[in-house]
């Protein structure tokens, strides 16, 4: 699916032109001037904005891009509950919830317009008013891997939910407002990323490694791949075509691997002070990617009508200069392991928190990468460069929807 399209700016100028010279070009009637026109109440000029979410599988994040001479300037919003709760029925959601999270990601629109509430010394977000500051150009909904899971499982129900968010989102921002809610595939997110850290860092010779909440992402430039394959695309960057290859893992991500992958007791928080004999391999060994050096569990995503079964590393073509973590892996700290492991300190969602500990090094030394740095970029904001730039035209076939065995789902 192609992204929409941003209106003519040579359209908004000539009239932004024609309502400056209106005065001056007042005609002449009976030889005589026509009569002077009081001042009008001088109104700044909208400027262009996209609004896009990032239904994750923990959350729902609203983002506001704002053009300014700079670039593209990002207003952070509220975060909702998960889309996908409700469809699967996680985290204390049940099924008919759905009309109220829908109400919630709507509503971030107006809860925007005002500063968040106090959160550890600094507000949750900074107000931002889009209302009267921007022209919306286009309003997106992108989901991750929380949808593409309960797509797989929920598809009618997520069908529904689809279709009850675009009807009440339009309606919030206008029938003149391009609208578009779906679930991205594996190679875009990672492919959205990639272009995010690429605005900041200044070059293309690298790849990235991202961490999400269900899912991981493996993207880098690849000329040499065969295009004909389903992880190999042509994408536009700066007006040229880049080949690239981008690979998602569905039920990696650090809230669904432990159940993929398994919880073991020597991976459970604090299990240290259980068991003053426990060491890293303890919890690492009980971690299983593949029996092969060359091949990583894939959990969920379907290959010849089934799914968990090993797949190609997919590093093994890359040839760039960097790698760059992004997500849970620019989170990493030395002493994660001392904290939730070791001892019972003070660590983010504790529960899975040594296992997460043990998990993400261990994930990236199966990748075998070489040359890292963490990059904190967010993929909306690759989302919104590739909006602007129409990135995925040249995109034949469309990414595939790895989560479905009976294709993407139509919103």
């Amino acid at each position: 699916m192609q992204y929409p399209n941003a209106p003519s700016r040579s359209r908004i100028a000539i009239v932004a032109l024609l309502i400056m010279l209106g005065p001056a070009c007042s005609t002449l009637q009976d030889g005589q001037p026509s009569p002077a026109k009081p001042p009008e109440p001088s109104v700044s000029k909208a400027n262009d904005c996209r609004i896009i979410y990032d239904a994750g599988s923990s959350g729902t994040r609203l983002y506001i891009y704002e053009k300014v001479k700079a670039g593209w300037e990002e207003h952070e919003g509220p975060k909702v509950s998960a889309l996908a709760d409700p469809v699967r029925e996680i985290r204390n959601r049940k099924w008919s919830h759905a009309d109220k999270v829908v109400s919630e990601v709507i509503d971030a629109l107006d809860d925007i317009l005002t500063d968040g509430p106090p959160v550890n010394g600094k507000r949750a977000w900074l107000a931002f008013d889009w209302k009267k500051r921007c022209n919306v150009v286009s309003t997106s909904v992108f989901a991750t891997a929380g949808m593409r899971i309960a797509e797989q499982t929920q598809r009618a129900r997520s069908a529904e939910l689809w279709q009850k968010l675009k009807q009440k989102l339009a309606a919030e921002v206008g029938n003149n407002v391009a609208v578009s809610v779906r679930t991205l595939s594996g190679f875009e997110e990672g492919l959205l990323t990639w272009l995010a850290v690429a605005e900041t860092s200044g070059t293309t010779d690298f790849g990235i490694a991202e961490m999400g909440g269900g899912s991981a992402q493996v993207t880098y430039p690849c000329p040499h791949c065969d295009p004909k394959s389903d992880n190999v695309r042509t994408i536009d960057v700066g007006g040229k075509p880049v080949q690239f290859f981008s690979y998602s893992f569905l039920g990696l991500g650090t809230d669904e691997a432990p159940r993929t992958l398994g919880f073991p007791l020597s991976c459970r928080y604090g299990i240290g002070e259980l068991n003053s004999r426990w060491k890293v391999e303890h919890c690492a060994d009980r971690i299983r990617f593949s029996d092969a050096s060359d091949k990583v569990y894939d959990p969920y995503n379907f290959s010849n009508g089934t799914y968990g079964i090993d797949s190609e590393l997919p590093t093994g073509h890359a040839r760039v200069a960097k790698w760059y973590l992004t997500g849970a892996f620019a989170y990493m700290k030395d002493d994660d392991v001392a904290r939730c492991c070791s001892t019972r300190g003070k660590c983010y969602e504790p529960r899975t928190s040594c296992f997460r500990a043990v998990y993400l090094p261990k994930y990236l030394s199966a990748l075998k990468l070489a040359n890292t740095e963490n990059s904190h970029a967010s993929w909306t904001r690759g989302a919104n460069l590739c909006l602007a730039q129409n990135c995925l035209a040249r995109v034949r076939p469309a990414p595939v929807c790895r989560w479905s065995n009976q294709g993407c789902l139509a919103n």
